[in-house]
């Protein structure tokens, strides 16, 4: 399938195997190229390797968790990429208070349908210009 989408590369860091596949599923029915890693040793590889154009991140992930990640990709000097915070943390429970400006959305999981999730990513890529406006 052919989309507006079909460029834009998506890494989902997220530990629990079925919450990664719901949005992954829905990444990919908006034709999104999708990328998955289980933990933050895992994402920041993949980070490096797949370059994608947005990030998914949960918080706590084996390994490394999602604030060690988030520090990687903001080492990222020759691009900006945006970065959405995914987990069952609420705002208030961030113990790296600092990290949360270094971030493009912070979303609770239990708030938000995968659809949901996939529409704030477009906003997101809106935003930080790597999909024009008008694309829908």
């Amino acid at each position: 399938m052919k989309t507006a989408f079909n460029t834009i590369r998506v890494l989902i860091a997220e530990d629990d195997p079925n919450i990664c596949k719901l949005y992954s599923l829905e990444f990919m029915r908006h034709g999104f190229v999708v990328y998955t890693a289980n933990d933050g040793r895992q994402a920041i590889q993949k980070f490096k390797n797949k370059e994608p154009d947005i990030v998914l991140l949960d918080i706590m992930m084996p390994h490394a968790d999602g604030y060690q990640v988030l520090r990687e990709i903001r080492k990222e000097l020759n691009r900006y990429v945006p970065v959405m915070m995914l987990t069952n943390l609420d705002v208030t429970e961030f113990t790296d208070r600092e990290a949360i400006d270094f971030v493009d959305a912070y979303l609770v999981k239990s708030n938000y349908t995968p659809s949901e999730v996939v529409e704030r990513a477009i906003e997101v890529l809106r935003l930080n210009k790597l999909l024009p406006v008008e694309v829908c």
